[in-house]
């Protein structure tokens, strides 16, 4: 992507038009050095502050009336083309969160944006991102503001990302904003690499184990089931040697077919009914309950839905755009509905950790975190504190599991090897006490 020349004068993007003065102004912030002490009140209906109500969704950009100057031309780009997505794939939460720890860096020491985003241009240059840095340099040129230039690939920042940069516009704070948003996206990227160790390692032995079931099955058993063939012919077969002979014969008239079906057919049968609405409700219900891994998919979540609210809690975002967007990150349907369940009480006046305790879908220790921090005022901290908590026990979790799955494979493949050896074995058992006992 060729790269436009430096201008002589430092570019800013147009600063947002600030509301009129009335019940819709933006709550007045504290500026923030670093990250200080927050002020959210966790009941906003008893506060009585202005930012107890939610913010309206802004109009998009390109319905909205232009206050450019004359002459200058409005670049409108809508997301990445289809060539950059074969040729660089998808923006990954690890660029995200390098993009918006250098952008807030160069901010931070006083570079101007054009500058900025021209050595960010360069820096991502071979990756998906730098043609949407382009982009954003392109029409900040033109007179867009920050949060506008990003609206125009939605599909790589995302709403909870746009809406945090519009606050931070209103208020002064891209800086620090951008700050909370690269710990935001590295915490994702670890939450994605453990939930894809945890997932990865036990597909993998499963699907070994179940070839060497199918070898044994298909190659083995029909040699043995020959020789108890012989043998019912002079006596009769004990129960488990009358099954693996059954079993057998139904493989050799073609049942072969039925493994790779249930291999493959299950999981792209699964995977096609988590796709729908209905189905993944139904899914998710299920997999909360599993014994071990519906515990690691609920800390996932806890981990998600603390790190993602703290972070826009912290960053500015009233309390019911937060919580709207912290469902849509949370993954489990049913601790979504909770979420969203819970952000119509705490919109009525009700604390979040009592608009969240009837779910029942978090831990109590989630529940008194909370408490916690609405009693001294904390919330994000807190919360915080809770998902580096979660994210603690997910990596030992993910640690531990191979160490639980390896001895139930190895129970598993045993019984199967016993059972064959007994279905072999008893007859000829059988026989010899017979001759004995003659």
């Amino acid at each position: 992507m060729s790269h436009d020349p430096e201008d002589a004068a430092p570019l800013e993007p147009r600063r947002p038009r600030r509301p009129p003065q009335g019940d819709d102004e933006p709550p007045q912030h504290p500026a923030r050095a670093g990250f200080g002490e927050s002020t959210f009140q966790p009941a906003p209906g008893r506060s009585g502050s202005a930012g107890s109500k939610p913010r309206p969704k802004p109009k998009p950009s390109g319905d909205a009336p232009s206050s450019r100057p004359a002459g200058v031309r409005e670049v409108v780009e809508a997301g990445p083309k289809w060539h950059e997505r074969i040729l660089f794939g998808r923006v990954s939460s690890g660029q995200l969160a390098q993009f918006c720890r250098q952008f807030g860096a160069y901010l931070q020491a006083g570079v101007d944006f054009n500058r900025a985003l021209s050595s960010l241009e360069q820096q991502f240059e071979r990756t998906a991102l730098g043609p949407v840095i382009g982009r954003m340099r392109t029409n900040i040129k033109a007179g867009s503001t920050l949060e506008e230039a990003m609206s125009r690939d939605k599909r790589v920042f995302g709403t909870m990302f746009l809406s945090m940069i519009r606050v931070a516009e209103a208020r002064g704070g891209v800086p620090e904003t951008l700050k909370l948003l690269s710990r935001h996206y590295e915490s994702r990227q670890r939450l994605i690499r453990q939930a894809r160790s945890a997932m990865i390692y036990p597909i993998i032995v499963l699907t070994l184990a179940g070839g060497v079931v199918a070898l044994i099955t298909i190659f083995l058993l029909p040699m043995f089931a020959s020789l108890l063939s012989d043998i019912s012919r002079k006596a009769q077969l004990p129960w488990a040697s009358r099954a693996l002979l059954a079993f057998s014969g139904f493989i050799s008239a073609g049942g072969w077919w039925l493994f790779p079906l249930v291999l493959i057919g299950v999981p792209v049968f699964l995977f096609q009914v988590y796709k729908a609405p209905a189905g993944k409700a139904i899914l998710d219900r299920v997999i909360l309950r599993l014994p071990v891994f519906g515990s690691l998919c609920r800390k996932l979540d806890t981990s998600r839905f603390a790190r993602t609210l703290a972070t826009l809690l912290d960053a500015g975002v009233d309390v019911g755009s937060s919580m709207d967007l912290t469902a849509q990150v949370v993954s489990m349907t049913p601790i979504r509905n909770a979420v969203l369940a819970a952000k119509d009480q705490v919109m009525q006046g009700k604390d979040l950790s009592a608009a969240l305790r009837p779910s029942r879908q978090f831990n109590h220790d989630v529940y008194a975190v909370l408490e916690s921090g609405e009693e001294t005022g904390k919330i994000p901290e807190s919360l915080n504190h809770l998902a580096d908590d979660y994210e603690e026990q997910v990596t030992h979790m993910v640690k531990n599991m191979g160490e639980l799955i390896q001895p139930l494979l190895i129970l598993m493949l045993g019984g199967l090897v016993l059972f064959i050896i007994l279905a072999v074995m008893m007859p000829y058992i059988q026989i010899l006490t017979s001759l004995s006992g003659g």
